[in-house]
Parts: C-alpha cells; sequence; structure tokens
C-alpha cells in the first residue's frame, strides 16, 4: 500500500473564545482558528484535496443581510485572498490536476473554494448533502452554509462516501463517520510516507485536548450542533487515542494543527 505525501494549508482564520471551544476553558482568552484544507499526494491518484478553505467568496456570499451575521459572528481574516487554488499554484499544481476533492462537511469554511477546482469529483456523505440542500436565508444560516460557494455542476460530480469506505479501492484511505458537528461529517484516516497513521478529524472537536480528555465545548454551542451525536464521535475519537496511541489525530482548527500549517512559497 503506497503512502500518502500530506501538507497542511490555510488561506485565513476566525478566532473564539477558549470556553466556547472546550469545558473548562477561559472566555477571557481567545483562541485563533485557521479554515485549513490538506492537500494529499499520491502517485498512483494525484493531488486530492480534504475541504478547500474560505476564499474571498466567503466576503461576497456574506456582504448581504441575512447571511452578513455568519461574517459579524465568526470576523475573518483572509491570508490568501486568492484562496487554496493560489496556495497550490505556488506548490506547482494547477487546478486542472486536482481530480478529487473529499468534503468533510458543507460549512462555509469547508468548502469555499470548491468553485476554483471543475475538473474535481466531489467526495461526500450522502446525508451531508441532503442537509443543505434548498436551504436559503436564515436556514442556511443556521447550518453555517452559504449556497453561492457550491458549484453549478455539483450535484453532477457527487460521489457517496460513508463509514468504513476505502476511497480508492487500494487500502491507502479510509472514510470514518464523524457527526455532531455537522450531519453526516466525515474523517478520513492514512498513512503517510514516514509510517505515521493519521486521522483528519475535521471538526469532530475543535482543540486536541478535548479527544484526550473527553471535554466537550460549552453547552451554548448546542445552538449548532446535534449534541449526543457530537458527544459519541469525541468518544470514539477518545476510545481512539487511548487504544492507538501512536495515530496522529488532526482536528482542522486546532492551534496544534495550525502549527502544521505549510509556510506559502514565494
Amino acid at each position: 500500500m503506497t503512502p500518502w505525501k500530506w501538507t497542511m494549508l490555510s488561506d485565513g482564520w476566525t478566532a473564539a473564545h477558549e470556553a466556547a471551544a472546550i469545558a473548562g476553558g477561559s472566555w477571557r482568552k481567545k483562541v485563533r482558528f485557521w479554515a485549513t484544507a490538506v492537500l494529499l499526494e499520491h502517485p498512483s491518484h494525484g493531488p486530492v484535496l480534504f475541504d478547500t478553505g474560505y476564499s474571498s467568496r466567503f466576503f461576497s456570499e456574506t456582504a448581504r443581510w441575512p447571511m452578513r451575521l455568519y461574517r459579524l459572528f465568526t470576523p475573518v481574516t483572509l491570508t490568501e485572498p486568492r484562496g487554496l487554488v493560489e496556495l497550490l499554484r505556488q506548490r506547482g499544481i494547477a487546478a486542472s490536476q486536482v481530480k478529487h476533492i473529499i468534503i468533510s462537511h458543507w460549512h462555509a469554511d469547508h468548502i469555499g473554494g470548491l468553485r476554483d477546482f471543475p475538473a474535481a469529483m466531489l467526495h461526500t456523505h450522502r446525508v451531508a448533502w441532503d442537509s443543505v440542500q434548498g436551504l436559503r436565508g436564515v436556514a442556511a444560516l443556521r447550518k453555517a452554509f452559504l449556497p453561492g460557494l457550491i458549484p453549478d455542476d455539483a450535484a453532477s460530480r457527487l460521489r457517496w462516501l460513508r463509514e468504513g469506505d476505502d476511497v480508492f479501492g487500494d487500502g491507502s484511505l479510509t472514510v470514518l463517520e464523524l457527526p455532531g458537528h455537522a450531519t453526516g461529517q466525515i474523517g478520513i484516516r492514512f498513512t503517510d510516507e514516514r509510517g505515521q497513521a493519521v486521522l483528519l478529524a475535521a471538526d469532530a472537536c475543535w482543540l486536541s485536548v478535548a479527544f484526550r480528555e473527553m471535554r466537550m465545548p460549552h453547552p451554548i454551542t448546542r445552538i449548532i450542533h446535534d449534541w449526543a451525536s457530537y458527544r459519541q464521535s469525541l468518544v470514539r475519537l477518545h476510545e481512539l487515542h487511548r487504544a492507538e496511541p501512536r495515530l496522529l489525530i488532526v482536528p482542522c482548527h486546532c492551534p496544534e494543527t495550525a502549527a502544521r500549517i505549510a509556510v506559502p512559497h514565494s
């Protein structure tokens, strides 16, 4: 089984109170949450993306009410206004080379760059896709979903993933269901070039200490979470961590994850 090379990328960030992200955290301390995506590279499958960051479309799609509330509640700072496609270009990868994008869930900070990759098959959980269909206005806002980020031909490029699926049929990339933060959220597991087992856990928790110590976020976040499913997914990560201490579990917004973000090429 050929291992994967992986690189953390980000085109922007927001911030939140630590106490909202984890029980027992401080309301005085703010944590910077980077919108990360992962470039996965494989000699047979080419460049594959796990999520696509914000892109400047986040601002155009939140320019009017009620969607403007999204940027007011989670103010975004873009570090690369041209988005993930530009970060890939700096690494010598053209948008046309990306044939596969795995979408962990359909929140705006994970799908902002989708329109930049018209040649890519879009891999996602069917219930995740179904959960955002037809949403507009306040209903979309409550799901952190911006309909204008979806490519016009997205439905024709979808491939469904579910628990245990072997994405490429060679055992190199497998799917875990991690719902709660979003309906149908998925993570992926693989082995990298150093022999390290890695689990990209999306937003199953915001901070790594949460799965290590089994600490839920503040109950105030029930407004966006399916609380019971969130707990089940967090328990799953906690038990995986205990059973496989060498497994590298990577929540997409954790400061520990941010430390892995690649410095853009000049």
